[in-house]
């Protein structure tokens, strides 16, 4: 079994850490660049990542995530937010911006909108709320494989009172944006505590057609 496979089998939910354990620098700065280096739907990165380092936040912001020990015990608990749809419009200068960056000039520019401007309209009924949401789920995935690569746990976090989190955020966090990001998934990070219980998953025959 190769090294990441191995990874993937040391992954689990971990609803209990060490307080006593933090994650070096180094190690979460690793887990971040591979947040950052996600692939995106038009390459548009739709997200953004609160840090939470401090115990005293953590512990503020439980009882808005339903009370769950991982979120107090972690040892970084990430916020991540995905832009509201406001961004992807054809006037945002979001749009200007992210394509500006590859563009030969603003013709290929308007050209990236109007294609991306399509492909909302004929893929996604304008849904761009659950289409940013789910782009940064795939950021979130590869900062947990990252994780568990390097021997840390974590567990991804959906349970939460969307409204009491934003006013605790808004109260707790000055860096959360209410205007401009949605709160699209929680991960907390850190090392267990007790060991997991035997991974238990379908078999490939189960989850998978093989089309010659």
């Amino acid at each position: 079994m190769n090294e990441f496979l191995k990874a993937m089998q040391f992954r689990h939910a971990c609803k209990l850490f060490d307080e006593k354990r933090k994650i070096s620098k180094k190690d979460f700065g690793v887990i971040l660049e591979a947040g950052r280096l996600s692939p995106s739907s038009f390459g548009l990165e739709p997200w953004y990542f609160l840090v939470i380092e401090s115990d005293k936040v953590k512990k503020a912001l439980k009882g808005a995530i339903l009370n769950q020990p991982q979120v107090a015990t972690c040892s970084h608990l990430v916020i991540l937010l995905s832009r509201k749809a406001k961004f992807f419009k054809k006037k945002s200068g979001y749009l200007d911006k992210m394509f500006g960056r590859s563009a030969k000039d603003i013709k290929d520019i308007e050209v990236q909108k109007s294609e991306f401007e399509g492909f909302l309209h004929n893929n996604l009924e304008a849904d761009t709320t659950n289409w940013a949401k789910m782009q940064v789920y795939i950021a979130g995935a590869n900062m947990m494989s990252a994780a568990a690569f390097l021997s840390i746990d974590s567990c991804p976090i959906e349970g939460f009172d969307a409204k009491e989190l934003k006013k605790s955020l808004a109260k707790n966090v000055p860096e959360f944006d209410k205007k401009s990001y949605k709160i699209a998934l929680i991960i907390a990070f850190g090392y267990r505590v007790n060991e997991p219980e035997e991974k238990i998953r379908c078999s490939i025959e189960e989850i998978a057609a093989f089309v010659k």
